[in-house]
């Protein structure tokens, strides 16, 4: 395992240890399951939870609790999305299932950014 990898596995392990049940954790979690790091947050990045590679949110059932568990998270998340683009998101579809996806997305996406890792 090259140093790099060893680096960015300590650093999710730290984020599951410090923000447990957190939507953070559950990345960092996901993270870890994947073989590369970096291609699991590439991966996610490019083609987002609609495409299977995440687990742990493939069924609505999965997504739903998800979604009532990280309800504060994710409404956090909206709001201050929404005023970044200076208009309210227009989720399609069901509502749970989406914001669950963009949450985990969105969450990917700031860890990415955090552990300077190129998506």
């Amino acid at each position: 395992m090259c140093a790099k990898q060893s680096h960015l596995k300590r650093k999710l392990k730290d984020i599951i240890n410090s923000e447990p049940d957190t939507i953070k954790a559950a990345v960092a979690t996901e993270a870890l399951d994947y073989h590369d790091i970096r291609d699991f947050f590439n991966d996610l990045l490019h083609h987002g939870c609609q495409s299977g590679m995440v687990g742990s949110l493939i069924y609505y059932s999965d997504t739903h609790a998800f979604f009532d568990k990280h309800y504060r998270e994710i409404e956090e998340l909206r709001y201050e999305y929404g005023q970044q683009l200076g208009v309210p998101l227009q989720p399609n579809g069901d509502l749970k299932n989406w914001y669950a996806w963009f949450a985990f997305e969105e969450t990917a996406r700031a860890i990415a950014n955090e552990l300077e890792i190129q998506y």
